[in-house]
């Protein structure tokens, strides 16, 4: 099977243009002429080629007829059996080319189709490469996401002992809270007895305060009252006071006098008394000496009576 774009017609082109140069057309020359093409294919089409083209005229020398004639007849003969051998091992060794050529094509086909499984496979191997390269990221990270999440298994451990130190820690606030509120509500109780007892309170002090206002009010109304009689009597009271204090400076030097006249004689007294001291130590050192003098009398042993 040719492939497509190398015909019969470009290879019978292509020898007929090598032949026109001089030169004779083999499958590489031919190839080379068309610059691609399975060497297969182009021997097939240059077999036809070949032997589609007239054999070449040839110029034989000029020799006597009946030589010539017997010569012909050998030539002939000798030709008729070279041709019948040749053409034997034409038909056989075309029959060999054919069989190669097929069995080149063959080969070609199933090269092309290797090559298609090669690039298959190599399409596969690539993309299993990727895909174990994939893998292998894929088993690093997922390796990675599991310290990932025994880091936060352990972490969570240690978060759920401090939730469960919290609760605990919680549930002794929770009781202390619910004990204080206890304490609270019987304290609010107390206090609201307290308030109503205050507001009692409160009430019969503004009763008092107001009977107190009253009083007060009549109070400064007999206060006022009594500051104006006390004006009243303090005016009287100066009057008197002014008599009295005339009466009293009259009566003050009548006590300047008799104070003049008592110092006087306290003066008098002074002297006397000085005097009667005078006399009061002599008598006493008198009565001392006696004394003194009778205690001497009372040492002194008794005589024997005789």
């Amino acid at each position: 099977m040719a492939r497509p774009g190398i015909t019969y017609a470009e290879v019978a082109a292509a020898a007929d243009a090598l032949v026109g140069q001089g030169e004779k057309p083999t499958i590489q020359r031919v190839r080379a002429e068309l610059g691609s093409g399975s060497p297969n294919t182009i021997h097939r089409h240059l077999t036809a080629w070949r032997a589609a083209q007239a054999p070449a005229e040839r110029q034989a020398a000029r020799l006597p007829d009946e030589l010539a004639a017997a010569l012909a007849e050998e030539i002939e003969r000798q030709a008729s059996a070279a041709r019948a051998d040749a053409e034997a091992d034409a038909l056989d060794a075309r029959q060999t080319a054919d069989q190669l050529a097929e069995t080149g094509e063959q080969l070609e086909e199933q090269a092309e189709t290797l090559s298609a499984q090669v690039e298959a496979l190599e399409s596969e191997r690539d993309r299993v490469t990727g895909e174990r390269d994939e893998a292998r990221s894929a088993l690093a990270e997922f390796r990675e996401r599991v310290r990932e999440l025994e880091a936060q298994r352990d972490d969570a451990r240690q978060q759920l002992a401090e939730a469960r130190n919290r609760c605990q820690t919680l549930e002794e606030q929770r009781d202390e809270e619910r004990q204080a509120r206890i304490e609270a509500q019987r304290e609010a109780k107390q206090a609201d007895q307290g308030r109503i007892e205050a507001e009692r309170a409160l009430a019969v002090a503004e009763t008092r305060t107001e009977a107190a206002q009253q009083q007060a009010e009549e109070r400064a109304q007999a206060l006022q009252e009594e500051r104006q009689a006390r004006q009243q009597d303090a005016q009287a009271h100066r009057q008197a006071l002014a008599e009295q204090r005339d009466e009293y400076r009259e009566r003050l030097a009548a006590l300047e006098q008799q104070a003049q006249e008592a110092r006087q004689t306290a003066q008098e007294a002074a002297q006397g008394r000085t005097k009667a001291e005078t006399r009061t130590e002599a008598l006493a050192a008198r009565l001392e000496a006696l004394e003194s003098q009778k205690r001497q009398r009372d040492d002194q042993p008794s005589l024997p009576l005789e």
